[in-house]
């Protein structure tokens, strides 16, 4: 698809469209990353690109680089002095590549663990947390075997070492890593591991991605003030760097994220979220603050800096993600520009960016992103609920969003309550309360749709993956707006998904669980199509069958995709492209049911 283009998105075109770029670092004078590819089924590769700009791929075609620590992965490679390790996919454990030579596996298979979190200084060892159901340990990787530095019955992430000193992150079982969790440091050398002490955190703080500063100071960021800022300490005193109302983290679902870095000037440069859109600031030693990359609206977790050069993986609502530089020096860094020789932008004429809208809903301010379509009003609306429920809505081109819109669809992507980039309090406000609050909220922006003539009555739909499946099947069990609901790799009962959820997310069931329960086929009042594939690890696909069938015992009308081998994510574009025809058939029917 070049050039002009102002009619549907082909299916299988958008699932080869959807591209991931992922864990971005700068190392041995080069820039790094991860990138799905889709002619190898959305595996994950290992990126680097050089002076000359060109990406070039690090791991075999045939091993996808990722892993299993704390059920979602992350930290999944390291790079120092021309030597690679990384994290593979098929058994979440430790390898290095080596003077051009294949990759050599080296941690025992049958340790039991699943390693992550991946670290090393130019000059020091690797580190890498490893855990498995009995807790997690910080360890150090060398020729002569694996050294345990940390153990906790609870879970570690983050190790970052200076000289003998360790900072890493830890919090217990009973906690989520975004509402509570402490900055350590711990004496380490070659002979003896020494204790440890709490710089940061508590039950009430979450205090997510340290990084050792210029001049020994060690930085993190806390949301002690109900955002997510940049503080460092200095001889014990934690002094705060760059006091923003914005989250300049992101909910740590994953190892690896750094959302800020220290230039060689000095500068500061970090992210801000406001839960829709994502700046780039900067902070002179002056304590001066100024926009970089304004060109850009939405950047991920993961910055690296190159002298006073910072790459980003950044996005606009017409531009799918890719990596970008910002030169400090060149005009203040306002613009980003593309690492390779040209940005890759939508087709001509096939996306409108969307506009940001809000709803009061309870005494909070709802915000969400409408995507309106060419031609007439009202249109078809989906209201799409968001995974986590942990997580927000980015400001950038997702070109599944736009199968629907070219087809005459409008989309709202709501930021409901519990969303991420609005402080603790917006983002606690869903405990106790899921598959109420957030469904109140995606009720409150159809129905406002609706009456100002965007959406068209008998013709809204919802739709949500994961935990935003669950949403969208407790929002099908009311009465009210929704004609059809879509739950892709859905939770559908809290209570059992608790106790068979990776560790890392038990607790976040328990403090989101409330009184919505379980979803009953019985309680179901809309139309249902239900996505699930039979590999996913996340969310269980037998608890969607057992649905399923339930509703065929009523003569409920509903419809099943089974997809065979498909993951939580439905990373393989021939999955993705079968959930989107189906998705699509599904409304096109009711849509045409209700005409008759």
């Amino acid at each position: 698809m070049n050039g002009e283009h102002s009619g549907p998105l082909p299916s299988a075109w958008v699932a080869r469209e959807q591209v991931s770029y992922d864990e971005l670092r700068a190392s041995d004078d080069a820039l790094w990353w991860l990138q799905s590819d889709p002619d190898l089924g959305g595996a994950r590769r290992l990126m680097r690109a050089g002076s000359t700009g060109v990406a070039e791929p690090q791991t075999p075609s045939q091993v996808s680089v990722g892993g299993c620590l704390h059920a979602y992965g992350g930290g999944a490679y390291a790079v120092a002095d021309g030597t690679v390790w990384f994290v593979r996919a098929a058994d979440s454990k430790v390898y290095r590549i080596e003077a051009g030579n294949g990759p050599e596996q080296v941690v025992p298979s049958e340790d039991g663990y699943a390693y992550g979190d991946l670290w090393c200084s130019p000059a020091g060892p690797l580190l890498a947390v490893r855990g498995d159901e009995a807790g997690d340990e910080i360890v150090e990787i060398s020729p002569d075997g694996v050294r345990v530095l940390v153990r906790s019955t609870g879970f570690l992430a983050a190790p970052r070492q200076q000289g003998d000193l360790l900072a890493y992150l830890e919090w217990r079982r009973d906690e989520m890593p975004w509402d509570a969790s402490r900055l350590r440091l711990a004496e380490v050398g070659t002979r003896r591991v020494g204790t440890d002490r709490i710089v940061a955190g508590s039950e009430h703080e979450s205090v997510v991605q340290p990084q050792w500063g210029p001049g020994g100071r060690l930085y993190f960021l806390s949301d002690r003030t109900g955002w997510w800022n940049l503080y460092r300490c200095t001889d014990g005193q934690v002094e705060a760097v760059a006091p923003l109302d914005a989250d300049c983290a992101a909910a740590p679902w994953e190892g690896g994220y750094q959302s800020y870095v220290i230039t060689a000037s000095g500068e500061v440069v970090l992210t801000a979220n406001d839960g829709i859109r994502t700046d780039v600031v900067a902070v002179g030693r002056d304590g001066r603050r100024r926009r970089c990359a304004t060109n850009l609206s939405s950047v991920k977790p993961y910055l690296g800096s190159l002298g006073n050069t910072v790459a980003v993986i950044g996005s606009t609502p017409t531009s799918r993600p890719s990596v970008y530089l910002i030169d400090l020096a060149l005009d203040a860094g306002r613009s980003a520009r593309p690492v390779t020789a040209a940005e890759n932008r939508a087709p001509e004429g096939s996306v409108s960016p969307p506009t940001e809208q809000s709803v009061t809903s309870h005494g909070w301010d709802v915000r969400y992103l409408l995507h309106l379509p060419r031609g007439r009003r009202p249109a078809p609306l989906i209201v799409r609920a968001h995974p986590g429920p942990t997580d927000d809505v980015p400001l950038r081109l997702d070109w599944t969003i736009q199968f629907f819109v070219s087809r005459g669809y409008a989309v709202a992507e709501v930021a409901y309550r519990g969303s991420t980039g609005q402080g603790r309090a917006f983002r606690q406000s869903l405990h106790g309360h899921w598959g109420e609050y957030d469904v109140d909220d995606c009720v409150m922006v159809a129905e406002q749709l609706v009456a100002d003539g965007v959406g068209a009555p008998g013709a809204v739909f919802i739709s949500g993956a994961s935990a935003g499946g669950y949403t969208a099947l407790q929002a099908a069990c009311r009465p009210g707006p929704f004609t059809g609901a879509t739950a892709t790799s859905a939770i559908i009962d809290p209570a059992r998904w608790q106790e068979s959820v990776p560790a890392f997310q038990r607790q976040h069931a328990a403090v989101l669980a409330g009184p919505a329960g379980a979803v009953q086929a019985g309680a179901i009042e809309a139309s249902l199509l239900l996505i699930h594939g039979t590999a996913d690890e996340i969310s269980s696909a037998g608890d969607a069958m057992r649905l399923a069938d339930d509703l065929a015992a009523l003569n409920h009308d509903h419809e099943t995709l089974l997809l065979d081998g498909g993951d939580h994510y439905l990373s393989a574009p021939d999955h993705l492209e079968q959930a989107l025809r189906v998705e699509l058939a599904f409304y096109e029917r009711l849509i045409r049911s209700a005409a008759c």
